[in-house]
């Protein structure tokens, strides 16, 4: 089996040598972007794989405590505008 994934990859590498796709597996995901771009962002913080589960339920967490608020504040105001009328 590993003989043909050899054989696969000198196939691929002799028919266009400039353009070799990597497998679909090694395609980031959406978190994987994500936790690129935080590490980027704050470069001094040591973030571990082990960690990016608890990190996202936080993000959650935070988002929708954060949304619960801004449509109460919505709320309130269309309520303070429709009785100012």
């Amino acid at each position: 089996m590993e003989k043909k994934n050899i054989d696969d990859i000198t196939f691929k590498l002799l028919a266009n040598p400039i353009r070799f796709r990597k497998d679909k597996n090694d395609i980031p995901t959406d978190d994987d972007e994500l936790f690129l771009k935080i590490n980027k962002k704050f470069p001094d913080m040591l973030i571990l794989n082990s960690d990016k589960g608890n990190i996202l339920e936080k993000i959650e967490s935070l988002l929708t405590e954060i949304t619960i608020t801004n449509i109460i504040n919505n709320l309130i105001k269309e309520l303070e505008d429709g009785f100012s009328l």
